[in-house]
């Protein structure tokens, strides 16, 4: 009985770190897509979300860009819903740390979608604040590299102050902070993706071992 109970409990965490992974990936493809388009000029179906949005807003504000920030946009609530969907799949290894922590982590994303979706506007940055908090978490964990870890922190940092600085001015110099915070997320979402990846497959290793 007990042997049963592990094994579906593996097999389950399998399945939410392959999620998990997935959702990364998709993450990283997103904004990774965005930079092509932005460089080729050829399409604009991901370099709408948010983030090219305030980088461009800084870098040149006009209140197109403005108001393109205050309404409804599909892609952004994607972005949010995998965000949210990472933190849902790492709560198992991040309560271990600290679960208090480990909890406003996966609330975050999800009521940073409810107050968009309410205000239309508000509520998106909550992407930085539940990569931060993951971040900061996974410095206290052997699971995943630290190196990852201060990668995920110093992007989030980078474009939290750049974020926040909206409500004090428009910046070329918090452009390019913005700019290098986005460019540091890319391979945070894939290192997070590669990694959830090999716990998927060390944890069916080790499932075909103990048969």
């Amino acid at each position: 009985m007990d042997e049963t109970i592990t094994e579906i409990t593996e097999s389950i965490q399998k399945y939410i770190y392959g999620v998990g992974g997935t959702a990364a990936l998709i993450l990283a493809v997103i904004f990774f897509t965005a930079i092509i388009e932005l460089m080729t000029g050829s399409f604009e179906l991901f370099q709408n979300n948010f983030i090219i949005r305030l980088i461009k807003l800084h870098a040149e504000f006009n209140e197109g860009l403005d108001e393109s920030l205050q309404v409804i946009n599909l892609l952004d609530i994607i972005i949010i819903a995998l965000i949210g969907t990472i933190a849902l799949t790492l709560y198992p290894t991040l309560r271990r740390v600290n679960k208090t922590l480990a909890i406003i982590t996966i609330i975050q994303p999800f009521l940073g979608m409810m107050l968009f979706i309410i205000t239309q506007q508000v509520g998106r940055t909550t992407v930085f604040s539940t990569v931060l908090t993951i971040s900061a978490i996974m410095l206290w964990t052997d699971i995943f590299n630290k190196s990852t870890a201060y990668l995920g922190i110093l992007a989030t940092v980078l474009l939290l102050v750049a974020d926040i600085s909206f409500l004090l001015l428009y910046s070329e110099l918090m452009a390019i902070i913005m700019s290098i915070g986005y460019l540091l997320f890319i391979p945070w979402c894939f290192l997070i993706s590669i990694r959830l990846y090999q716990l998927v497959y060390l944890n069916n290793r080790m499932f075909h071992q103990q048969k």
